[in-house]
């Protein structure tokens, strides 16, 4: 079957408070606030299955990428419930990871570190020896945790293997 889409247009994320949000996909993973808006009326909020609401919209970039951007919703309305999440430290069926790569993996442990984030998987370094045709040979870390609305985020470090 033929491509029927494209790439990853965008992930977005309903969260609680968008500020906290900020602080970690801007302050610390280093994405870019591309567009920052408050939209509000009946046909926004009929595309969400509301009947009125206003939402606050920060849609992030990284390296000025047009596709794979991360957008921050903060609905406000009187009748959004909840998202049960599911406590922390176990994985779970059906729940998603944004995943991103970044050559700077000791840093951004540090610094989720130092704001107090909570941890899947601590750094894990992993040697993949062989290439393949989606990931090369070379020194992987990985780790993931969990943002402040408990979206997995897997950050993916990547060192080419030696020569």
């Amino acid at each position: 079957m033929q491509d029927r889409t494209s790439p990853l247009k965008r992930a977005t994320i309903f969260c609680r408070d968008i500020e906290k949000s900020l602080a970690l996909y801007r302050d610390i993973l280093g994405f870019t606030v591309a567009e920052d808006k408050t939209v509000a009326g009946p046909a926004m909020a009929k595309m969400i299955g509301l009947d009125d609401c206003s939402m606050h919209i920060c849609h992030l970039q990284a390296q000025k990428s047009e596709d794979g951007l991360i957008g921050l919703y903060e609905i406000t309305a009187d009748d959004v419930p909840e998202t049960t999440l599911p406590p922390t430290g176990k994985i779970h069926r059906g729940q998603v990871a944004v995943v991103v790569s970044t050559d700077q993996p000791d840093a951004i442990y540090a610094d989720l570190e130092k704001a107090g984030y909570p941890f899947l998987t601590l750094p894990t370094t992993y040697v993949k020896e062989e290439d393949s045709d989606y990931m090369k040979a070379g020194t992987y870390t990985e780790m993931i945790f969990y943002d402040p609305d408990g979206v997995l985020v897997s950050i993916l470090g990547y060192k080419p293997k030696a020569a």
